[in-house]
């Protein structure tokens, strides 16, 4: 995980902790494609606007919006980091998700939105309840393959391990 070009996410070393963020690489392809779609929506809606059928437009302009808000979104969230500091806090920029030393797990669990086989990563404290992660950077995974590298560094940072709910618990610096 330390090439930002190759992988999605970036750790860091940061004074008392870590910080996990999005490459570069992901947030070019994320907020570009976005930006691609919503140009294409808007387009196709000027070109229905003036055609015999303007009502058809509609739908492509609220699409065209919508999509160009995700771009901005994207965007503003591109250095929010997702923290762990030493003792164990988690935090997404100034929220914080678990308070030091509640973290028993790493999860990698079935998405709930997305396709079939996508999965995500989720904080499962020491009570059973999990905890999303909530940046779009971080949020699904195409396949448990894909998820492992993330998994496995932030595990390694907060000193648990890993639990993939098709099998047993894994340590967290290993990549599996």
């Amino acid at each position: 995980m330390e090439n930002a070009k190759l992988t999605p996410i970036v750790v860091r070393r940061r004074g008392d902790g870590w910080e996990f963020g999005p490459s570069s690489t992901l947030v070019s392809l994320m907020v570009g494609g976005f930006v691609a779609a919503s140009a294409l929506n808007l387009c196709l809606f000027t070109y229905f606007i003036r055609s015999a059928n303007p009502l058809m437009g509609v739908p492509l302009l609220l699409a065209g919006v919508l999509i160009g808000a995700m771009a901005i979104r994207a965007w503003r969230t591109r250095n929010t980091p997702l923290s762990v500091a030493n003792g164990g806090r988690v935090s997404y920029g100034e929220s914080e998700l678990c308070a030091s030393g509640t973290v028993r797990n790493i999860r990698i669990v079935p998405s709930v939105g997305g396709e079939v086989g996508d999965c995500e990563v989720r904080l499962e404290l020491a009570d059973g309840s999990q905890v999303a992660i909530p940046s779009q950077y971080f949020a699904g995974f195409k396949s448990r393959k894909h998820a492992r590298p993330f998994a496995a560094e932030f595990a390694k940072a907060l000193g648990v391990q890993v639990t993939d709910s098709a099998d047993t618990p894994t340590q967290g610096d290993e990549h599996s």
